[in-house]
């Protein structure tokens, strides 16, 4: 950590935010460009992601299930946000690796002794491993429920409430999804997410987490949708379902994560309920997952009890810390009168944190499919996936 102070006899400047005071401000340089002055902060930070993927078979029929290679940046994000008013602060995150495109951007409210409120884009409170910060998951990819619905992606637009009641964290929110869908008469769709957990075990390096979600997409007209499009590789060919005409769309998650000290276990069990429109057939899409992650050095995953989230490993030695991960995900898709199609996958993992703002992943992903691909195509894949993350 770098840091030093100086005395502001007036006016202090940061990023277009004046404050006048006669205050000491602090500019602190160890997770990101931080200046603070009283009430008053502001934050620069960032993060870059390279990924290469390697993969075969069920991913690469457009030629002929030939192990291909690719290579790319996965994220490239700068990240601001500034405390103006002990009780509001704001934040705005930038994609920059393919044009710019605003990711994160709202204030938020902390005036309210029930919730905080939060007005913008963000996440929707829906799924353990998704509400995870792509600098703190475990495995490159996430799980395969996040690839089925679009409960998964930065929504339009929304307004999120959270808060603590007693033991307990909640979320709950209007969102206008991913690609500002509209309704039938014009205007913007908006779906309801809520969330629940708690920690029935939250003592130093132990932690038990519990939670449930649910999502309403609230359609007000016939939609044509797929059960799951699955990018295994984000370089490869997608695993996509057969689409069905749905009236209604609801989603339902359970979680549960347990830590202690250098070992975690993490799971999560999902139902989409898809009813067909115009006395259609009804679809249903199941998944879960459940992943192991061991820390060779001793480190333990953080957690986040106010977000209800894990944290970042932070290494505690000179070499860094070493983290082995396993994964096992399957998902379903079930028509009535159709034969079912689904997707199965096991994934083995390694991390390496050789110092706090910069992680290197490896996986080996075992996919098989059935039902999925045509006739005469390979319905099974291996995928070698690596990543170069700095995070500041």
């Amino acid at each position: 950590m770098i840091a030093f102070r100086y005395r502001t006899g007036g006016v202090l400047f940061v990023m277009g935010l004046v404050t006048a005071a006669a205050r000491a401000a602090e500019v602190r340089l160890d997770d990101g460009l931080s200046v603070q002055s009283g009430d008053y902060r502001f934050r620069l930070g960032g993060r870059v992601m390279w990924d290469a993927d390697s993969f075969d078979g069920a991913l690469n029929r457009d030629h002929d299930g030939e192990r291909r290679f690719d290579a790319y940046l996965r994220r490239a994000r700068i990240e601001l946000s500034a405390d103006v008013h002990p009780d509001v602060s704001l934040q705005f995150d930038v994609d920059v690796h393919d044009g710019a495109e605003v990711h994160t951007a709202g204030i938020e409210y902390r005036g309210w002794s029930w919730a905080d409120v939060f007005v913008g884009r963000t996440k929707e409170p829906f799924g353990l491993e998704e509400l995870t910060s792509s600098n703190a998951i475990s495995t490159i990819e996430r799980n395969w429920f996040t690839e089925a619905t679009d409960a998964d992606g930065q929504p339009h637009f929304g307004v999120l409430l959270s808060g603590r009641v007693g033991p307990l964290g909640w979320a709950a929110g209007v969102f206008n999804p991913e690609g500002n869908p509209e309704r039938e008469d014009g205007g913007d769709r908006f779906a309801v997410t809520g969330r629940l957990f708690g920690t029935p075990i939250l003592s130093g390096a132990r932690v038990l987490h519990l939670g449930a979600a649910y999502t309403d997409r609230n359609l007000d007209q016939p939609l044509d949708a797929a059960g799951f499009e699955l990018d295994v590789a984000e370089g490869g060919g997608e695993l996509d379902s057969a689409t069905l005409q749905i009236a209604e769309d609801r989603q339902l998650g359970l979680e549960a994560l347990y830590i202690d000290g250098r070992f975690s276990v993490q799971a999560e069990a999902f139902r989409r309920d898809m009813p067909g429109a115009d006395g259609g057939p009804d679809g249903r899409v199941d998944d879960w997952y459940l992943q192991a992650t061991w820390t060779v050095t001793g480190e333990s995953r953080g957690y986040k009890r106010d977000e209800g989230v894990p944290d970042m490993i932070e290494p505690s030695g000179r070499r860094g810390a070493v983290e082995l991960v396993a994964k096992i995900d399957r998902i379903r898709f079930d028509v009535d009168g159709r034969p079912d199609q689904k997707v199965d996958g096991l994934l083995l993992g390694a991390n390496w944190y050789p110092i706090r703002h910069v992680k290197l992943m490896a996986n080996v992903i075992r996919v098989s499919s059935d039902g999925v691909v045509g006739r005469g195509e390979d319905d099974d894949a291996t995928v070698f996936s690596t990543r170069v993350q700095f995070a500041f």
